[in-house]
């Protein structure tokens, strides 16, 4: 019963609510007069004078470093209104990835001359007649505009997720384990005056991140996400050859990726090897990275690095002789099974947590961290923050209208990723033998 279960929450549900390709709720241009119409209302929207930019200091490093913790308060729901004049819209339409001008107004404070593009890919990308993902990049103009801090935002769509919940859930997980991870908030979002409906704030990896997270923020940061070509063409990245060049420098000095390819040659190494672990604990924080596959297995992150080779970045740490560590980044396939892909944790995708899990000492420290890591599991306490963050959310989730699932999937949802908590240690222990 709980693998029909499981099956269930893999496909969306059929009993959807929002629009598509352009029904009643997108954002529509006048061309008569190219004012912008707000189509849910039938109204044009009136756009105010924008206030003074909200400016914090230029130099990152010497700000506070819980500048941005309002911000990200799980426990609010902010109010993010985009503005955008008819030429971004039909650049976005044209071209979603490049940034387009327009303006913010976060909780009532305003922000000029930002930029906006469209985020997601083949799973949830959506265009602006429905309900899209958003990269705000707050600075995009004025090199010192900020929000409490924040220079980029990025708001997650959840149209794979009808709970909103599987997010938050993940990236706190992931916090409480150990690893660096994104925190997360709730924001309703207009755009020109549209409701755009409930969206997950998600904490953007950057130079700032890097300033909270690590003692020294000076490394390279690399995102590993897949290039994606367009339609169903695109490569995934992992620690191979013909890959090693294609990841991306986010933050960081360009050394043409050779820390990249230092944890390549040490993946030539075999598991079997007795050297293996120390050669390739040489460049890898091996065990940060047990600690990172432990979370990916415990909430299920089928589309994560070690079972489909996406969704993470990685950061060259130099208060650690610059050895790699692991950085997650968008659950919106998480709490599934490795078998409903096709997976198996016993012999993953990923290239180092295949190697990893191959080498007696480096599965024997895998076995310790997801011991650890279970032990410290506060399931009542996840669960009691779970349903505070689930009641805060509830009528913004029933009201929001480009959901792609009906009320009923929201709240199956949501009780499904509750009950994850409730099954997966005791099955996880099962699965490798830990103690209980």
């Amino acid at each position: 019963m709980f693998a029909l279960l499981l099956l269930a929450c893999v496909h969306q549900p059929e009993d959807t609510a929002s629009p598509k390709n352009g029904d009643s709720a997108s954002v529509l241009v006048d061309t008569d007069t190219g004012s912008v119409m707000d189509s849910v209302r039938g109204e044009t929207a009136e756009t105010a004078e924008p206030e003074p930019p909200v400016v914090t200091d230029e130099a990152i490093t010497s700000q506070p470093d819980n500048v941005d913790d309002a911000f990200f308060d799980d426990t609010v729901i902010h109010d993010i209104a985009i503005t955008l004049p008819s030429s971004s819209i039909t650049a976005l339409g044209v071209d979603p990835y490049t940034k387009a001008p327009g303006d913010i107004t976060i909780d009532g404070a305003t922000l000029p001359d930002i930029g906006v593009r469209l985020r997601g890919k083949i799973g949830s990308f959506r265009t602006l007649s429905g309900k899209p993902k958003f990269a705000i990049d707050l600075n995009y103009t004025h090199a010192d505009q900020r929000y409490m801090g924040v220079e980029e935002l990025s708001l997650n769509n959840e149209v794979v997720d009808c709970g909103y919940m599987k997010e938050p859930l993940a990236y706190k997980i992931m916090r409480e384990a150990g690893v660096a991870a994104g925190r997360t908030s709730f924001a309703r979002v207009t755009v020109n005056g549209a409701a755009y409906g409930l969206y997950v704030v998600v904490e953007t990896p950057d130079d700032r991140f890097l300033v909270r997270n690590f003692p020294d923020p000076s490394g390279n940061l690399y995102d590993g996400k897949y290039v994606w070509y367009g339609g169903y063409s695109y490569q995934l990245l992992d620690f191979w050859g013909y890959v090693a060049d294609m990841f991306q420098l986010e933050e960081g000095t360009d050394v043409h990726n050779t820390d990249i390819w230092d944890v390549v040659y040490a993946l030539y190494t075999s598991p079997s090897d007795p050297t293996w672990y120390d050669s390739v604990n040489a460049v890898v924080d091996l065990p940060q990275f047990t600690r990172y596959l432990a979370v990916e297995e415990l909430i299920g992150h089928n589309d994560g690095y070690a079972m489909n080779t996406n969704n993470y970045r990685v950061y060259f740490d130099p208060n650690n002789g610059g050895k790699a560590v692991f950085i997650p980044w968008d659950f919106d396939y998480a709490y599934l099974h490795d078998y409903e892909w096709g997976f198996s944790w016993y012999s993953p995708s990923g290239r180092l947590a295949k190697a990893c899990l191959s080498n007696a000492d480096c599965l024997a420290e895998y076995k310790a961290s997801m011991t650890t890591l279970l032990d410290a599991l506060d399931v009542p306490a996840l669960q009691s923050w779970y349903d505070d963050r689930v009641a805060l959310i509830s009528d913004d989730a029933e009201a929001d209208m480009r959901r792609e699932c009906g009320e009923p999937s929201v709240l199956y949802y949501q009780s499904y990723v509750r009950g994850w908590l409730d099954t997966e240690p005791a099955a996880i222990r099962s699965y490798w033998g830990l103690p209980r």
